[in-house]
């Protein structure tokens, strides 16, 4: 049997404004540990940050982005072991769903409070951008971000709010009910042998689906007509993940159009090797993970710190290893089979354009509508 107990659906994450509608989050990989080590480097403990912090004593994080205890626990002891931090130095950690979290955080702000937290990390850009106008964002710019190229190359080098890691979506399907196909590009799925055999999420209701569509429509890079024909191939259109994924285990409907990487990595970890995907070469989108530090961090020190573990190589293979994360970082490997190496994606991959949905308050309303009239006659 297998299941993804808390799927990673993040269609909705793509905050435009306050309100994000939230998906469930993914299981840890069981994998044995020991994949990331962390080596002991004494001019890099040096930093006299480090005993700042250490007379701090501890730091809080409020996110929405921990899916499991064992990245917690990882990112806890990675993050002292990397820092030589003293062995009773805490890190907490507050976790919440998107939504909550914003919540949370807005409780304070809205009211001219410090925020009680040091720094976050949730895939809410639009609030980000907000925070930063607002002046609830450190500027703080980590040095280990200059080897974040991935999100360099697709536009998401957004000081002082960097990108952590990424989410990617993806073709997913069952490689038993389906042994011969492989999908190099999007136009593979208008394949008249695939007709009947496909679901997506409700674009009209998710806004990550509204987005890739909105993207891959605006790009030229398929012709104009491609969805329409898409939606002539009797798309099963899905309320919600968990649907589209059993139903492509199960192959009742062996291609999940628009599936998130990392539930195949799950799904692979718990033996479902006929899970496979693609990543057409007309582009995938990647949903990022933002990270930041409070300006009103009560232990400043600490929070810089740990966004520079974040974006170290070892804090990048945690994510990539437990929760199989898209790493920002090159020369972080996929230690999943049905995930490309992120240096592969420098040249493929796009990211929604969160200044345009800014600027346009009826974008994703807009794309969501087309949608609609194009695959459920709205």
């Amino acid at each position: 049997m297998y299941k993804i107990t808390k799927l990673l659906t993040l269609s909705s994450l793509l905050a435009f404004s306050f309100i994000l509608v939230g998906f469930g989050n993914t299981s840890s990989f069981a994998k044995a540990p020991g994949a990331w080590i962390i080596e002991v480097d004494e001019e890099r403990c040096a930093d006299p940050r480090v005993a700042q912090a250490n007379r701090e004593g501890e730091l809080l994080v409020v996110a929405s982005i921990y899916e499991t205890p064992e990245t917690t626990k990882a990112h806890s002891e990675g993050f002292k072991k990397y820092w030589c931090l003293d062995d009773d130095f805490e890190v907490k950690f507050e976790i919440r769903n998107t939504p909550g979290t914003i919540a949370r955080l807005e409780a304070e702000a809205s009211k001219g409070v410090p925020i009680s937290g040091d720094v976050t990390t949730m895939p809410a850009i639009t609030w980000f951008m907000d925070a930063v106008d607002r002046g609830l964002i450190m500027a703080y710019n980590s040095p280990n971000y200059a080897d974040m190229k991935l999100p360099e190359a697709i536009g998401l080098n957004n000081i002082p709010y960097w990108t952590s890691d990424m989410y990617m979506f993806v073709p997913m399907w069952n490689s038993n009910a389906l042994p011969d196909l492989e999908l190099n590009s999007w136009m593979d799925l208008l394949d008249p042998e695939l007709k009947g055999k496909m679901s997506i999420l409700d674009g009209s209701l998710q806004q990550s689906v509204a987005l890739v569509y909105d993207y891959m429509k605006k790009s030229g890079k398929l012709p104009d007509d491609y969805w329409e024909r898409l939606a002539d191939q009797d798309i099963l259109i899905s309320s919600t993940s968990s649907l589209s994924v059993d139903m492509m285990m199960s192959g009742e409907r062996p291609i999940s159009i628009l599936g998130v990487s990392a539930d195949a990595c799950v799904l692979h970890s718990q033996g479902a090797t006929f899970v496979k995907t693609a990543a057409p070469i007309e582009g995938v989108m990647l949903q990022e993970q933002a990270s930041a530090a409070f300006a009103s961090a009560p232990h400043p020190n600490a929070a810089q710190l740990w966004l520079d573990f974040l974006r170290s190589h070892e804090g990048q293979t945690i994510f990539e290893f437990h929760e199989g994360r898209v790493p920002g970082r090159s020369g972080v490997p996929s230690s999943c089979a049905v995930t490309p190496n992120n240096d592969d994606l420098m040249d493929s991959a796009f990211a929604p354009d969160y200044a345009a949905m800014v600027s346009d308050p009826d974008l994703v309303r807009n794309a969501q509508a087309e949608f609609g009239r194009i695959f459920l006659n709205k």
